[in-house]
């Protein structure tokens, strides 16, 4: 079991631990919290190069910020991007240890490193999932060894074991001593080259926009079914893919790539549109990116008699 971010929760802490998993150009691992900020280092040591500094902060609501999240499965967010470009090691090093134990605190940012040159990232987010961007994994290996984490090739994080019930909760990290939190950081540090990079205004990709049987036809359709007892206990989840064949007023037809054929029902208000990403088949781990629509569904079990 790994040792979480002070403000984050997750419903099954039991299910995750310290592991790593490589997927084509990055490493994903949980990571304990005490850990995060040597590993950092030893990144920072790893490249020669000008480095950057990344946080990822939750779009402010009014003026307070928001103080408090819950997720259930995959959910749509806007961040603000901020940077400090050109940094040597020793400053890299220099504002992970200035702003590195106050962030590990705090459950809804995202925080980092990157090269210049390299184009290669470390950020440890939400619910303690580290990712790795390179396209030289090995290189991290021995790293990640020396920390206790340990390599598989099935990596359970917190976000797979979310469901329409069960969900994480994330919440903002004041200080009891200054009554900071993280949205005072940009003014902060504006003088040490903080800038704003970009809004990632997910909400602007078109998400939100009503669906249609006709526009579904065609396209990749990720579904997620979670099974419950009568008492609404959780069962199991289950969840496939495929390329919708059929939608209309009647049924909804989803062909998986062995040529399989599962019909939904035609209840457009349980599918929405997918995010770009990845996603993560429980049952085998395999990952699926960029699909184009998602489809939860939630089935009680009747009361044996």
């Amino acid at each position: 079991m790994i040792e979480l971010k002070e403000c984050c929760k997750v419903p099954f802490p039991e299910k995750l631990f310290e592991e790593y998993e490589v997927r084509e150009t990055a490493i994903y691992a949980n990571v304990n919290t005490s850990k995060i900020l040597d590993i950092m280092k030893r990144f920072i040591e790893m490249h020669d190069e000008p480095l950057f500094f990344i946080l990822e902060l939750p779009c402010e609501e009014d003026d307070g910020g928001i103080t408090q999240e819950r997720t259930l499965l995959n959910t749509t967010n806007d961040y603000d991007v901020y940077f400090i470009d050109g940094l040597n090691g020793e400053q890299a090093k220099h504002i992970v240890d200035a702003l590195g134990k106050f962030l590990i605190k705090d459950g809804m940012n995202t925080f980092g490193i990157g090269g210049h040159i390299s184009h290669e990232e470390i950020l440890f987010g939400k619910y303690n999932v580290t990712t790795i961007y390179t396209k030289n994994a090995e290189s991290y290996f021995e790293i990640l060894d020396e920390f206790g984490i340990t390599k598989t090739d099935n990596l359970v994080t917190a976000w797979d074991t979310f469901d329409p019930v069960h969900g994480g909760e994330c919440e903002l990290y004041i200080s009891k001593e200054t009554g900071n939190t993280i949205y005072g950081i940009p003014e902060m540090y504006k003088e040490y080259g903080m800038y704003l990079y970009e809004s990632r205004k997910e909400s602007d990709e078109g998400l939100s926009k009503e669906i249609t049987f006709e526009e579904l036809i065609g396209k990749v359709l990720l579904v997620g079914i979670t099974y419950y007892t009568h008492d609404e206990e959780f069962i199991e989840q289950k969840q496939f893919y495929g390329t919708v064949i059929q939608a209309d007023e009647n049924v909804i037809c989803v062909e998986q790539k062995d040529g399989t054929k599962f019909t939904l029902p035609p209840d457009l208000s349980s599918t929405q549109r997918a995010k770009k990403g990845e996603y993560k088949l429980r049952c085998n781990g395999e990952i699926i990116v960029n699909p184009d629509f998602l489809a939860t569904w939630n089935l009680i079990k009747p009361e044996d008699n």
